[in-house]
């Protein structure tokens, strides 16, 4: 598969987590803390002032040598990889719902408009 799209990457961590290894879902977990903690920022630095912060938030981020350096390069590097694996070896259970008018992406497997160009086929 080409270069996986910021949008596409989005769609299919959100909506098919299911598919995520335990590891992956280690490393989800660490870097949406360090995110939520953080006001937005992912990256190596966030995630050591949330270690250095202590307390609840810290306790969720991982020492796990495999999760470390799956979140080294931020939040959303880690989910176009992500993508990029469940597209690869799940192809025939991921639906990826394009507008019938201008080929965008849904926001939803089972959407029935488009942020794009806002047909409705319902």
């Amino acid at each position: 598969m080409d270069q996986i799209t910021t949008e596409l990457a989005f769609y299919v961590f959100k909506h098919y987590t299911r598919l995520l290894t335990t590891t992956e879902r280690r490393a989800k977990r660490h870097l949406l803390m360090t995110y939520k903690a953080t006001m937005g920022r992912s990256d190596l630095r966030a995630q050591a002032e949330v270690r250095a912060q202590g307390g609840a938030r810290a306790q969720w981020l991982s020492d796990d040598p495999e999760v470390l350096a799956l979140v080294a390069d931020g939040l959303e590097a880690f989910q176009a990889r992500v993508a990029e694996r469940i597209l690869a070896e799940h192809a025939n259970e991921v639906v990826l719902n394009y507008c019938p008018r201008c080929s965008g992406l849904t926001r939803t497997p089972g959407a029935r408009w488009c942020p794009h160009c806002g047909y409705d086929w319902h």
